[in-house]
């Protein structure tokens, strides 16, 4: 195949196709499209990929890829999807060198970290690393996504606190960092996304877990703000301040996950199609503003700590599923 110098779209996607990618990919100069998905091709993608520049978009998803994904020069690279693999590492470190990339999907993979660094992909308008193992902290990256749409970060390993920054994004609409293990609260800054069609934060709480202050969870006595602890196979316990428990001198309980209340100012989303805030340690009232949302057609606040009355705004509601079961404290659940 590397003889054909001259080819400009490869479609060989849905063929059963067996075995390796070959290097010789690399010399076909002039492709401007690869597609290889739902084969049954094995082994690491070649390095020699990276050396096709007029390449706009690859698609080599639904395959058993595995190792590392290659770094190289693709300075006209749009769209790539390497999702329903079983990638482990990352070293798309590219940054500048692919400024151009829009479309990034490596979901469903066993990537442990992102795959780039803090500059981020300035043009990126959607990254999908859904059903990961990364481990990192999400919001050091958030910088270098400056012109992100779609952040879907569902089930993974993701830690840390949503910042007040997050406004920032102003082109966000869909924001998924469900089934992780955020902590802190929900700034109101997340309300200032004026164009959030989709808000899914739902399933970020873990179980209490108790500790030795001294020899677990570092020798000065705890001051208040993130408190991490020694875990199970050598892992941190982290938890804010809500989430921390001082039983005596000697224990600390901590119990991680989004804590405080739904921040108010919904008005301010009038696009919100989704909102998932199940699974979590929210409390306090459901704002009424929820039910001023016309586009709503999901709403689960189901499994947390809620309490009060159910708004009689959210009857407005009538075209959207509306769950809130297992909030023990809540009154007129059955209404």
């Amino acid at each position: 195949i590397g003889m054909l110098s001259q080819l400009q779209h490869i479609f060989l996607y849905i063929n059963n196709i067996a075995g390796t990618i070959p290097t010789e990919v690399g010399n076909l100069s002039k492709l401007t499209e690869l597609s290889l998905q739902s084969n049954l091709i094995t082994g690491p993608i070649p390095t020699e990929i990276g050396m096709l520049s007029n390449i706009s978009k690859i698609v080599l998803s639904h395959n058993s890829l595995t190792g590392t994904i290659p770094s190289g020069m693709l300075s006209n690279l749009r769209v790539l999807y390497l999702d329903h693999n079983r990638l482990s590492k990352s070293m798309l470190h590219l940054n500048n060198a692919t400024s151009s990339l829009q479309y990034l999907n490596i979901s469903n993979n066993i990537l442990t970290s992102f795959p780039f660094g803090k500059n981020g992909f300035k043009e990126l308008e959607t990254l999908d690393l859904t059903q990961n193992v990364i481990r990192e902290d999400a919001f050091m990256v958030m910088d270098g996504l400056s012109s992100i749409k779609d952040l879907l970060l569902s089930n993974n390993l993701i830690y840390g606190s949503i910042p007040n920054r997050i406004r920032s994004l102003a082109r966000m609409e869909k924001l998924h960092l469900d089934n992780n293990r955020l902590i802190g609260t929900i700034p109101d800054d997340v309300l200032s996304l004026v164009r959030l069609r989709e808000l899914k934060l739902s399933h970020n709480r873990q179980e209490t877990q108790c500790f030795e202050a001294l020899t677990e969870c570092g020798a000065q006595p705890y001051q208040g703000g993130v408190l991490c602890c020694g875990g199970d196979n050598g892992e941190q316990v982290c938890a804010d301040g809500l989430g921390v428990e001082i039983v005596d001198p000697i224990y600390y309980c901590l119990t991680p996950g989004l804590h405080g209340t739904i921040p108010a100012g919904f008005t301010n989303t009038p696009y919100l199609q989704v909102l998932d805030l199940s699974s979590t340690l929210l409390k306090g009232n459901i704002p009424p503003e929820i039910g001023g949302l016309s586009r709503l057609e999901i709403l689960d606040l189901s499994n947390s700590a809620l309490t009060g009355s159910i708004p009689s705004s959210l009857g407005a509601l009538t075209d959207a599923v509306v769950l809130v079961r297992g909030n023990d404290m809540i009154r007129g659940q059955n209404k």
